[in-house]
């Protein structure tokens, strides 16, 4: 890893390295970016190469020497032919196809995270090219959004380019930051873009603790209380809970004010199926958690409806923001404005840099107790 980081160095900086090997696609296993590690990749002179006919799994002839890889399989092939090594549970092993020959398992594992690299590199310009159309209003934006408008766009192109691409962990649980991407565009958001900006709104707010949304995906009732309060959802001094939660292909969020006792609870598309479905959540496992049982009141947000397909998750993280600045069902107009609806592509690029500048003081601080 040192002699990589040496050539990755040198070659950042325009200085002779020497020819780049696949060896040196270490540095592919820990933190990088694009910023950094881009160069180094390009520089290694493999390309795509297509295996046919069946894998084969057999261990080293007396004297063979390690194979020199002369091209990258398909990822299929390569994830096949991990699996299948480690199904043997000998990491001494090679994979060999006919017309191709033979790999070791840490080859194939550094070839698995050259493909990936490539790709997130694609990835990260995508969304560098989004941010370079992104057009919007000043005064279609209102309060507290408006913290991001002296942000240039060179800013957050640097936040993209310097973006942490490989596996990090809040706590015991990975993230893979290319997935925080999907905040652009029209793109529905996943559950690490989720996280992320709940992670982004405590740190931003006073006395703010989340809900865990993975408390949904254990089966065990015991369970469940244990998992939600693994963001410091039941720490002393907590004045709101928040989360958003999957509610069947379409998230929907909630907001239990712990000092007046009453729970916000909003759906993008004002479904009563889905209000149901988060009230039930928070009944059977959120009051639990915060020893609030049988003594919340129910409110439901209608003051913001969705619009399209995909930007639930964009207006559950608005609602929520809203609420914690001081927004309520009977204030709501005094917060609300509907140019908002004109601003997505300026609210997704804004979540997207906060959550990006948040990214490095996360790694390995949360104990989520999973």
């Amino acid at each position: 890893m040192q002699e990589a980081r040496r050539i990755q160095t040198a070659v950042g900086e325009g200085k002779k390295a020497g020819a780049v090997k696949l060896g040196d696609m270490e540095i592919l296993t820990g933190p990088y970016s694009r910023s950094t590690s881009q160069p180094l990749v390009d520089r290694l002179e493999l390309s795509t190469v297509e295996v046919q006919g069946n894998l084969e799994v057999r261990g080293f002839n007396v004297g063979q020497p390690v194979p020199e890889i002369k091209g990258i399989p398909q990822v299929e092939k390569i994830r096949e032919a991990i699996k299948a090594i480690d199904a043997k549970k000998n990491r001494e092993l090679l994979a060999r196809w006919d017309g191709y020959g033979c790999a070791t398992y840490d080859q194939l594992q550094l070839m698995q995270a050259v493909v990936a690299a490539r790709n997130n590199f694609h990835l990260v310009q995508a969304t560098v090219d989004w941010i370079d159309k992104v057009e919007f209003r000043i005064d279609n934006i209102v309060a507290p959004f408006t913290d991001t408008l002296n942000v240039t766009k060179a800013d957050h192109k640097k936040a993209v380019e310097d973006l942490n691409l490989g596996e990090w962990y809040v706590g015991r649980h990975p993230q893979v930051g290319v997935e925080f991407l999907d905040v652009t565009e029209h793109l529905w958001l996943h559950s690490s873009s989720i996280t992320g900006a709940l992670l982004m709104l405590r740190e931003s707010y006073e006395a703010v603790g989340i809900v865990n949304p993975r408390f949904q995906e254990f089966e065990l009732k015991e369970q469940k209380p244990r998992i939600a309060q693994a963001y410091g959802a039941a720490d002393p001094g907590v004045k709101k809970v928040i989360s958003v939660l999957n509610v069947g292909y379409h998230w929907g969020a909630f907001c239990v004010d712990v000092r007046t006792r009453k729970c916000f609870l909003f759906d993008p598309m004002h479904l009563p199926s889905n209000i149901t479905t988060l009230k039930t959540a928070v009944r059977t496992v959120v009051e639990e958690t915060l020893q609030l049982t049988d003594q919340l009141e129910y409110q439901e947000v209608t003051g913001c409806k969705q619009k399209d397909s995909s930007s639930c998750g964009l207006w559950c993280l608005v609602v929520l923001e809203l609420l914690l600045f001081g927004a309520d069902t009977k204030n709501w107009g005094d917060f609300w404005s509907d140019s908002l609806y004109e601003a997505v592509r300026y609210l997704r690029m804004r979540y997207l840099h906060k959550v990006l500048r948040l990214q490095g003081t996360l790694t390995a601080v949360e104990d989520v107790n999973a």
